[in-house]
């Protein structure tokens, strides 16, 4: 191998393989040495293609290239010959694989072999040349199980991981006194196809061409890879793109996270690189085709606006990361306008109005406005909600919104209303209070939409009853019907001029619903109301329960009675 050096070029990916990728390589090399065992030297397994490009390098004596396709592999031949290293005391073993991973140059100097790209140049580098002390990072698994070791390498770095990993087989499966042989399989029985790259060539072009068949790239690395393959753009990389996206593990952790979008998850930065191409071009964008959008869009445009973009990319970044957190969002106070407005669109389900958020976010500085701006659409998607109007506008009515909120020199929430208040179709109206009065009466949701609706009610009654605005966390709490769905078996009395069809519809209405601490089992539930009213006591001490348990009967009539305080909550918490 010489004097060369393989640089892993700053827009490629992180070094993502798994315990199923190590895994096959190792069983790979345990068949190869059976093989030579058994005295068949033809046997090979293929392990895929490595593409390099030479680079214009300065240094004297040894030649540069840039890894285009291979990475995964060479680095995990690199941190498998680093754990062949470390399991040895052969002097001569260990100075022939050093030779594989690193290189003297003219001046004497040592280098490593494969130059890692930001994200991994520490973790690599100092576990090829020891600078972290191996032996201590192996301490902490030695006595572990193959088994448990795979478990842990999900929650750790992957370099750390696959040199764990295959530290960890060698002692197990490998003959060590023969791990000369072992060594010899890899370099000679794990053939790869060898491309080398004229400067003519072009990369971007044959990178595609390897992600459209290979292991697809992310939204991200490929538009990272896209952006910043141009010399202007990349020398604003440091700035506008790593110290965000990849500045550090909790960075990484943060923009790689996968999230609820609907029926299917997707990870954080996905659903930012959605809502921030949402903004741009106020249309609606399929996230399965994301790159393929960000690509027709960029296409014409020069250097200096490929840089402009790079930097809105970023401050638009700065901005997603502050959000709220939806997903881990539970324990919170009436008085947080905020993480309110993103626990209830989690609830609902309301994914579409990220752009619109986003932007709002980047506009409106005063955070006073920021909140009163929240509310007026807290309270849109809430009436919407409890009165069951559709969402299957919902896409291109907040870009809708969004358009018309671009056009006007100031985000103010009397903008925002103004704008939600013009509109009067079932798609798209904000209901007035009498369609929300009948909704409270009349009309039954899902579970989920219900239990949100009453925790906004027990926030509010909780900050209205004392000073200190208190929290109250979600989690633990189910929906429960006061009367019960099996109302025949303890329930039979039925009031004049009420039928049976009328109850088993009325008892489904947010006037018969109310939140209880866990479940109730079912002889609880099902019991009649002298003894259903002593299990909600107990289950329940949130004034939307407790504050009906003294009636001596509960039927259609107090039902009415409770949708409507409960609706004259509603009016105070979600005004128009």
């Amino acid at each position: 191998m010489g004097q060369n050096q393989f640089v892993i070029p700053f827009f490629q990916r992180a070094y993502v393989w798994k315990a199923d990728n190590w895994a096959e390589l190792w069983e790979n090399i345990l068949e190869e040495y059976i093989e030579v065992k058994n005295g068949n030297p033809k046997s090979e397994h293929f392990i895929g293609t490595i593409i390099i490009k030479q680079r214009e390098s300065e240094k004297v004596g040894s030649l540069e290239y840039d890894l285009i396709d291979g990475q995964q592999r060479l680095t995990t031949i690199c941190l498998l010959m680093r754990a062949f290293y470390d399991v040895t005391d052969d002097t001569n073993i260990k100075n022939w694989i050093k030779t594989l991973f690193v290189f003297i140059d003219s001046y004497g100097n040592e280098n490593i072999r494969i130059l890692h790209s930001k994200i991994d140049r520490e973790y690599f580098q100092n576990l090829i040349l020891d600078k972290s002390t191996n032996s201590e990072l192996w301490d902490n698994f030695a006595s572990l199980k193959i088994e448990e070791i795979e478990r842990q390498t999900e929650l750790m770095n992957k370099i750390h991981g696959a040199y764990v990993y295959f530290r960890k087989r060698i002692l197990d499966e490998a003959e060590i006194s023969d791990l000369r042989a072992y060594i010899q399989i890899v370099l000679e029985k794990l053939p790869v196809i060898h491309m080398a790259l004229t400067k003519d060539d072009d990369v971007q072009q044959i990178f595609d061409t390897i992600n459209s068949l290979g292991v697809k790239l992310t939204t991200a690395e490929l538009l990272k890879n896209f952006l910043y393959s141009n010399p202007k753009v990349a020398e604003h990389y440091q700035n506008y793109w790593y110290s965000v996206f990849e500045a550090d593990e909790d960075a990484i952790e943060f923009w790689n996270r996968d999230r609820t979008s609907g029926r299917i998850r997707r990870t954080t930065v996905e659903l930012f690189l959605y809502s921030y191409l949402v903004i741009l071009k106020e249309t609606n964008v399929k996230l399965e085709s994301l790159f393929k959008e960000f690509k027709n869009y960029l296409k014409d445009k020069i250097a200096e606006e490929l840089v402009v973009f790079a930097k809105d990319i970023y401050d638009f970044a700065l901005v997603y990361q502050e959000l709220p957190d939806g997903e881990n969002l539970s324990d919170i106070s009436f008085v947080e306008h905020d993480k309110r407005f993103f626990h209830v669109i989690r609830e609902f389900d309301i994914n579409t109005i990220f752009p619109l958020i986003l932007y709002i976010y980047k506009k409106v500085n005063d955070t006073e406005e920021r909140n009163r701006i929240l509310r007026v659409l807290e309270s849109y998607v809430s009436r919407r909600t409890i009165c069951k109007l559709t969402t299957k506008n919902y896409n291109n009515l907040f870009i809708t919104i969004l358009g018309e909120l671009k056009k006007k020199e100031s985000i103010t929430a009397l903008a925002v209303s103004e704008i939600l208040l013009k509109y009067t179709e079932a798609t798209n109206r904000f209901p007035d209070d009498e369609e929300l009065k009948k909704a409270f009466n009349n009309t039954y949701l899902y579970n989920q939409y219900s239990r949100e609706i009453l925790y906004c009610i027990a926030l509010f009654q909780l900050n209205h009853d004392y000073t200190d605005n208190p929290k109250l966390n979600i989690n633990g709490f189910s929906v429960e019907h006061v009367m019960p769905k099996k109302w025949r078996n303890n329930w039979n009395h039925l009031p004049e001029n009420i039928t049976e069809q009328i109850r088993d519809f009325k008892l489904l209405t947010l006037g018969n619903l109310t939140l209880v601490k866990g479940r109730l089992n079912s002889s609880m539930r099902d019991s009649g109301w002298n003894k259903k009213k002593t299990a909600l006591q107990k289950y329940s001490t949130l004034r939307q329960t407790t504050d009906y348990l003294s009636t001596d009967e509960w039927n259609e009539s107090v039902i009415e009675k409770r949708a409507n305080d409960l609706y004259n909550i509603a009016l105070q918490i979600w005004k128009r």
